[in-house]
């Protein structure tokens, strides 16, 4: 149960399965389910007369007004749930190295019941570059909640698509392809939720890696000097002012 307290809010619902869907889920439809059961049944189910149940909505509302009930205190008969019971997480912003910008991570380290799902929140300043890079175990699910972006995808063999994005818009970079995402706003910040179908997103850096291989090397292939080479940081950037 999610309630919105004193001003409007919004949520991403993310699942692991592309197949799910609402029926066959009881526990998002239980007034759905109460209004198709006898009322008869449910009275000798829960003990109370069959006319409480009358004024049951049907078809169920998905989203309902309802008072305030965070003060509500509800005892469990048998004590409290021990912390591996329940799961809760705010997990404050972490600024890049690259000083472009924020990302707040919620994986399986830092919220251990989310073992088939790595989420981040990514918040890029005006300009900033989120640095090219791919993910070796998974591919990315990406919705834009806020600002303008392009990004370039690159499959190999000559095979690259650039895309511009607004909020609201939703993309997949598909693991292993080499990626990039800037903020083409000179005024806003670019916001978006990044998922992964893994206990823990991986990426890896082209510029980390580049300079973690031998200078001569990339030199060779590249084309461009040893000492430009040797200039490349060693330590991700994340997201680039």
């Amino acid at each position: 149960m999610i309630q919105g307290l004193d001003d409007e809010n919004e949520y991403l619902l993310v699942f692991d399965d592309g197949n799910f869907e609402a029926s066959g889920t009881t526990f998002i439809n239980v007034d759905d389910w109460i209004a198709h059961t006898p009322k008869e049944i449910l009275a000798k189910n829960c003990g109370v007369n069959a006319s409480m149940f009358n004024p049951v909505p049907s078809p169920n509302p998905y989203i309902a007004a309802a008072a305030n009930f965070s003060s509500e205190g509800i005892d469990y008969p048998y004590g409290d749930l021990s912390a591996n019971k329940s799961s809760s997480l705010y997990d404050p912003f972490q600024r890049s190295p690259g000083g472009g910008g924020t990302i707040q991570i919620f994986d399986s380290r830092s919220f251990p019941i989310s073992t088939t799902i790595e989420a981040s929140v990514v918040t890029i300043k005006p300009g900033g570059l989120r640095e090219l890079h791919w993910h070796p175990t998974a591919e990315e699910w990406v919705f834009f909640a806020q600002g303008q972006a392009r990004a370039t995808v690159f499959a190999g063999n000559t095979n690259a698509r650039t895309f511009d994005f607004a909020a609201g818009d939703t993309a997949v970079f598909p693991d292993n392809y080499g990626h990039y995402v800037i903020n083409t706003s000179d005024k806003e910040d670019l916001i978006w939720i990044e998922i992964f179908k893994a206990d823990r997103g991986m990426d890896i850096s082209l510029t980390q890696w580049l300079a973690l291989t031998p200078a001569p090397v990339v030199s060779q292939i590249l084309n461009i000097s040893v000492d430009a080479v040797r200039t490349l940081k060693k330590e991700k950037q994340l997201i680039i002012a």
